[in-house]
């Protein structure tokens, strides 16, 4: 009796467990959009901007975009919108 359960914990364990089935999916295929005459906003129009947005009592919300720097994406502020604060939930 004292072996018994050593032996139904070894004989469950050695069991092997059912074969999976692995369906290959392929990402769908979506095309690249580059917007080459997007102006990018310097430095110091962000800055201000941003100190703006805070001075009228809202929060600053960066609007970006992707160019294509060196064969590179990076990515551009082309806007500065202002929204209001969020409020809190409670």
């Amino acid at each position: 009796m004292k072996y018994l359960i050593p032996i139904l914990i070894l004989a469950g364990c050695a069991q092997t467990p059912p074969k999976q089935e692995i369906i290959p999916v392929t990402p769908p295929v979506v095309p690249l959009t580059v917007e080459p005459r997007a102006q990018q906003m310097s430095r110091t129009e962000v800055i201000q901007a941003t100190m703006q947005c805070e001075q009228d009592g809202l929060r600053a919300v960066p609007i970006m975009s992707k160019r294509m720097i060196n064969g590179f994406l990076s990515d551009i502020v082309i806007d500065i919108q202002c929204l209001p604060k969020r409020q809190p939930y409670f």
